[in-house]
C-alpha cells in the first residue's frame, strides 16, 4: 500500500455533452442543507377549540393561531430545536418566540408586501393571548405601514439590485453570527423568533412548499393550507367499515434545515403534531 491513492474507482473521463456542459455551467454542486415534509391533520377538535376560545375571549382566533402554540409546545419539548447555529456551535434561545408572516395590502395598491409579527413567549401563552398580540401587530402594521420593518425597506430600496445579495450577507452576518443589533438597521431585535408560521390557505392555496429564509436563520418555516373537508371511516371490530362522514382537514408544509432537524426529529414532531390536534384540551 502507497502512502496515497485514488478513493474512489473510475473509468477513464468523457467529455460531457452540449446540453450537459450547459447544465454543468449554470449549477453548482448540492449544497442547501432544506429537506420537506407534509402532514394531514384532522382539525374538527382544534375548529371546535377555536371557536369555544373565541366565544370565550371576544379575540379573532384563527387556525394559524392554534398551529404556532402546537409548534411552541413541540419547541418546549425538544429544546434542541430552540436553537440558532453560530460559528460552528448551536446557542439555545431563552424564550420560543414565534413569527408569523403578514400580508399588507392596502387601497389601491397594486403591490402587496410581507413582514412578520413576533409573538414571545409563545409556550406560556393561552391560544387567546396569542391571538391578541398578533392581531394587535396585524393592525399597527397594516395602519402604519409596517413601522417596525420600514427602515430596512426604505435602505433596501437605496441598494442597487446588484448589490442586494451582498447587503444581505452583510446583513445577515452581523445579526446572525455576530449577534448584534443596532436601530440603524432598520429592522426590531429578534425579529423572526425561534421558527416561521405563514398562511397560505388565506391565499386559496390547498398546500405550498415554503422556502427558508435565510437572514431569519431559524431551523424551520411552516405554511397553513387551506381547510378541506375528507372522508373519515369508521370501522368495527374486524375491520369492516360502517359509516363514512366528512371532516376537516389541514396540510402543514415545512422546509426545515438539516443541520438541526433530522428524520427523528420529524417522525416525532409528526407524532406530536397529530397529538395536539386531537387533544386540543391537553395545553388550554
Amino acid at each position: 500500500m502507497s502512502w496515497i491513492e485514488f478513493n474512489k474507482p473510475f473509468l477513464k473521463g468523457e467529455k460531457p455533452t452540449k446540453w450537459r456542459r450547459l447544465a454543468v455551467g449554470s449549477w453548482g454542486a448540492p449544497n442547501n442543507p432544506t429537506i420537506y415534509g407534509i402532514v394531514e391533520v384532522n382539525v374538527e377538535k382544534a375548529l371546535r377549540s377555536i371557536e369555544h376560545h373565541k366565544k370565550e375571549s371576544g379575540e379573532k382566533i384563527t387556525i394559524n393561531h392554534f398551529v404556532g402554540k402546537v409548534f411552541a409546545q413541540i419547541l418546549k419539548k425538544y429544546p434542541e430545536m430552540n436553537c440558532e447555529l453560530r460559528m460552528g456551535k448551536f446557542y439555545p434561545r431563552k424564550n420560543i418566540d414565534i413569527s408569523f408572516q403578514v400580508a399588507i395590502e392596502h387601497e389601491h395598491d397594486h403591490h402587496p408586501d410581507l413582514s412578520a409579527g413576533l409573538v414571545q413567549n409563545m409556550d406560556q401563552k393561552s391560544i387567546a393571548e396569542i391571538a391578541r398580540d398578533l392581531n394587535s401587530f396585524v393592525k399597527v402594521i397594516r395602519k402604519d405601514h409596517d413601522p417596525q420593518f420600514s427602515g430596512l425597506k426604505k435602505l433596501s430600496g437605496m441598494i442597487p439590485g446588484f448589490m442586494q445579495t451582498f447587503a444581505v450577507a452583510i446583513l445577515k452576518f452581523i445579526l446572525n453570527t455576530l449577534n448584534l443589533w443596532s436601530p440603524i438597521f432598520g429592522v426590531p431585535k429578534n425579529a423572526f423568533g425561534s421558527i416561521l408560521v405563514t398562511s397560505v390557505g388565506s391565499l386559496g392555496l390547498d398546500l405550498a412548499i415554503p422556502a427558508l429564509f435565510p437572514p431569519a436563520n431559524v431551523p424551520m418555516i411552516i405554511a397553513v393550507g387551506a381547510i378541506f373537508k375528507g372522508p373519515v371511516y369508521e370501522t368495527n371490530h374486524e375491520g369492516i367499515v360502517t359509516q363514512i362522514k366528512l371532516e376537516r382537514f389541514v396540510k402543514l408544509c415545512g422546509a426545515f434545515d438539516h443541520r438541526y432537524v433530522d428524520g427523528m426529529h420529524a417522525s416525532r414532531f409528526t407524532r406530536d403534531i397529530r397529538y395536539h390536534f386531537e387533544h386540543p384540551e391537553s395545553w388550554g
